[in-house]
Formats: structure tokens, sequence, C-alpha cells
């Protein structure tokens, strides 16, 4: 578990890759999240990278090559590594809902927040790509099972939950007041700490469930 790599700057950094295509995924992460995918020219992203158009394709021959690389460590690598570190978690912090709920949306924004830029490019193209986005949920969704199980159990012991509820349904409120509140800060740039992020989202989960 402790080699497992968390973020996609650690995975940039330690991949084994040439110098060049390191610094042309780089800028496209940076350019994507900034501008948008459709937006941004492979021209842009050369220059970015302080490399040539030429250097540039010989890496990737695309520009969809290109978001492919960003997005498969992510999808293959970062989600499934984060997702079992998750679930594990979880499992240790299984006492009340309200502390689950807690621990979910902090652990939830740190990783959003560590990879901000390739979550804005990833929410970007899974709103757009009905692929992609059965291929996050195949990826995911199996993983959290054992999560949904042990929510479920907490539920029910709490008796001001509503028990019409289930734990992907807190799963589903979690993730969309996360999602709000992610793309509130880096696309509308709405300036919120982030104990106000974490204060915020909880309290709106545990009152959703009453």
């Amino acid at each position: 578990m402790t080699n497992q790599v968390l973020s996609f700057d650690e995975w940039l950094t330690t991949t084994d890759m040439p110098d060049g295509k390191r610094r042309i995924l780089r800028a496209a992460v940076s350019l994507f999240a900034q501008n948008g995918f459709h937006a941004t020219s492979t021209a842009a992203i050369a220059q970015e990278a302080g490399l040539s158009d030429a250097t540039m394709f010989k890496h990737f021959k695309n520009k969809n090559a290109l978001l492919d690389a960003i997005l498969a460590p992510l999808l293959e690598q970062l989600v499934p590594n984060v997702s079992e570190q998750f679930v594990t978690s979880v499992q240790d912090k299984a006492t009340t809902i309200d502390d689950v709920i807690a621990f979910i949306v902090s652990d939830r924004w740190s990783f959003m927040q560590q990879n901000n830029q390739v979550i804005q490019v990833l929410i970007n193209e899974a709103l757009a790509n009905t692929t992609l986005r059965e291929h996050m949920i195949s990826e995911i969704g199996p993983k959290l099972g054992h999560v949904t199980t042990i929510l479920q159990g907490l539920m029910r012991s709490d008796s001001s939950i509503n028990p019409q509820l289930t734990g992907y349904d807190l799963l589903r409120i979690i993730a969309g007041q996360l999602m709000i509140h992610f793309m509130s800060q880096y696309k509308f740039q709405t300036q919120l700490n982030n104990e106000t992020v974490l204060a915020n989202v909880t309290l709106m989960t545990q009152q959703a469930l009453r």
C-alpha cells in the first residue's frame, strides 16, 4: 500500500519516460484544465512545453492520443489505488454515520485538491463522453460495494436517517456536493477555504439524509 501512487503529479514525476514527453503531458494537463480540450491547440501545448511541434508529434500522434495518455493513469492506476485505500479507511472510521460522512468528505476533497487539474480535465470530458463515463463507473463501482454495505448498516442504526435512502444514495449526495464546490472553486473562481468547503458539504449531506 505504501508504494501506491495516489496523485497524478507523483505519477508523472516518478514514471520512467523521456523528459520531453513528461513536459508535454504537464503542459497539456495545465492547458486542458484552463481552456478545455477542444479550445487548446497542439501548437499551444508545444509552446507551453517549450518544445517544437515535431517533438510533440514524435510522442503523441494527435491531441486525442495525448488526452488518452493523461486519463489512462488516472483511471487505471490512481482511481483503483485510491479506491482500495478509501475502502480500508472507511472500515477503520466506521463508528457513527456522521463521523463517516465527515471522513469521506475530507478524504475525497483532499484527493480532488491534490489532483485538481487532471480532475478538471476528467470532469469536462466525462460530461461529453458516454464511453468515458461508463469506463469510470466500471472502474470505481465494484470497489465501492463494501463501502455502501458499511454505510447502509450505520444509516440503519440511526433512527434520524430517512429509511428509504441507501448507501449508494449517500455516496451520490456527497459526490454531487463535492462536484458543485469543486467547479465553483476552479471554474467560477469562488473563494472558499478548505475548512468552509468541508463544513458546508458535511452539513448539507447530513441534512439531506434526514
